[in-house]
């Protein structure tokens, strides 16, 4: 009877010091597993933030204020203001609606991070960096999918595009086109620029938008062509 049950004894301790182990295994596992998945989780945060910023334009952009693009106040329209919509707005801190037009020199196109005019026809000019041979411009809105408003009826429609030329007063067209909003966010638009001709500043003059009754909301526009040497240059240039 006491062999019984000091064999008995002995395989409980066995088998408690096989569970201990199983459990070392196991705790041991779950950390491996945690490890993986965090650097997983942290490799995927980066290629979704790394997609999310990527729009594969591919050029160079000279309406960019970091380079040193501006905009012509005198010769843009006046921002949009509406007091009761900027009070709500403003006290619940959802949008501040009343962004300058230097906004869309900025590469952030986030909902609301836009300059916005009155009704549904308006102009941008942008000082460039110096004398460029535009070949293209880009315009981005965000898609309706992330729209505060559910939609994308502020966004601009139709749309043509001047070069100005050193007098500052003479313009030359350069196309008219239209923002597809369901096509994509973001649309590159070749310019009617031949042959190339070099300019100081480009004028976006807004002819309509999708649908919107009180204002339209420009979110990003960018200038693509050839930087010139010389000022008012437009036989020789340079790529930059």
């Amino acid at each position: 009877m006491l062999t019984l049950s000091s064999q008995y004894h002995e395989r409980v301790r066995s088998q408690g010091q096989q569970l201990e182990q199983l459990q070392e295994e196991l705790d041991k596992l779950y950390k491996e597993v945690s490890s993986v998945r965090a650097a997983n989780s942290e490799r995927v945060a980066k290629l979704v933030f790394q997609r999310l910023h990527e729009d594969f334009v591919q050029k160079p952009d000279y309406a960019l204020s970091s380079v040193g693009a501006s905009i012509d106040l005198e010769k843009t329209s006046q921002d949009y203001k509406d007091t009761d919509t900027g009070y709500f707005w403003n006290r619940f801190s959802f949008w501040n609606y009343a962004r300058p037009p230097t906004v869309i020199l900025e590469p952030d196109v986030f909902p609301g991070n836009c300059w916005a005019f009155k009704g549904d026809q308006g102009q941008v000019v942008i000082r460039l960096p110096g004398s460029v041979q535009l070949s293209d411009i880009t315009l981005q809105h965000p898609p309706s999918s992330v729209a505060h408003t559910g939609g994308t009826n502020s966004a601009p429609r139709d749309f043509m595009v001047y070069g100005l030329q050193v007098d500052d007063e003479t313009e030359v067209f350069l196309g008219k086109f239209t923002f597809e909003v369901e096509k994509s966010e973001i649309q590159t638009f070749h310019l009617q620029n031949d042959p190339s001709a070099a300019f100081p500043k480009v004028k976006i003059q807004i002819l309509s938008n999708w649908g919107h009754a009180r204002f339209t909301c420009l979110y990003r526009v960018r200038a693509h062509g050839l930087r010139t040497k010389g000022t008012g240059d437009s036989t020789t240039g340079e790529l930059h």
